[in-house]
């Protein structure tokens, strides 16, 4: 409640308020804050106080501001760490309270199109590999495309769920295999047409990419990987 007479500057209160509402999930449905026009109706003060409280709230990292768009609820940052050796997604979303899912983009046998790929995997020319590239949800809103290669012996592979299973905990609860992080390659990069439509994003945002491969414990190369995603939510974790 905004008390006119308080010592308390009016901006302050309106700050306080829409703060106290933020914290209880007032705003979830949308995550968007009412316009200045209503908040200022609602709380009985001018569109000026109501927009040097919002001004606090995004100088705390509240909300945001999109352009043309209105005031949002920031969403909590979650959190990837780099250096985890052989970390699945789906321990990567447990680590941040969130439901994994998964939508197959593409599982068979075919040949690797690209020199690193078959590089790591050490191919022989023309020789195939097994190919499987999925979107990865979290709380059903896309994350990240991984585009996975294994050498061909693990064909067994598609015969797994590969939308309602993880492919880490079949290879380490089935398989008996420990699963080492190797080398990796990190770029920032704008997403193409299809990508941007696939994760739900302009071709202005900016998205992580990397390219890396993993091992067995035992040293034998497992697969390569590359993925692209963990938008402006992620915050990443190098040691």
């Amino acid at each position: 409640m905004i008390d006119c007479n308080s010592a308390i500057p009016l901006y302050e209160q309106v700050y306080g308020e829409l703060k106290a509402d933020i914290q209880r999930g007032a705003f979830n449905a949308t995550r968007r804050l009412p316009t200045e026009e209503e908040l200022a109706e609602q709380y009985q003060v001018s569109r000026i106080t109501v927009r040097r409280a919002v001004s606090e709230l995004v100088k705390e990292g509240l909300v945001e501001k999109k352009q043309g768009k209105g005031t949002f609820v920031r969403s909590p940052k979650m959190h990837k760490d780099m250096m985890h050796s052989g970390l699945s997604f789906t321990e990567l979303c447990a680590m941040n309270g969130k439901t994994p899912s998964t939508k197959l983009l593409a599982a068979g046998i075919e040949r690797p199109g690209d020199a690193k790929t078959i590089e790591w995997l050490g191919l022989q020319p023309g020789e195939d590999a097994v190919r499987i590239k999925r979107l990865r949800y979290m709380d059903g809103v896309p994350c990240v495309i991984e585009d996975n290669y294994f050498p061909k012996k693990y064909s067994y592979l598609l015969g797994i769920d590969l939308e309602h299973d993880s492919l880490y905990r079949y290879l380490r609860e089935e398989k008996g295999y420990d699963i080492v992080s190797g080398d990796m390659v990190l770029r920032i990069v704008r997403p193409s047409t299809k990508i941007a439509k696939l994760l739900g994003v302009s071709r202005s945002t900016p998205l992580l990419s990397s390219c890396g491969r993993l091992f067995r414990g035992d040293g034998e190369i497992l697969h390569t990987c590359r993925q692209i995603g963990y938008g402006e939510d992620f915050e990443f974790i190098i040691r």
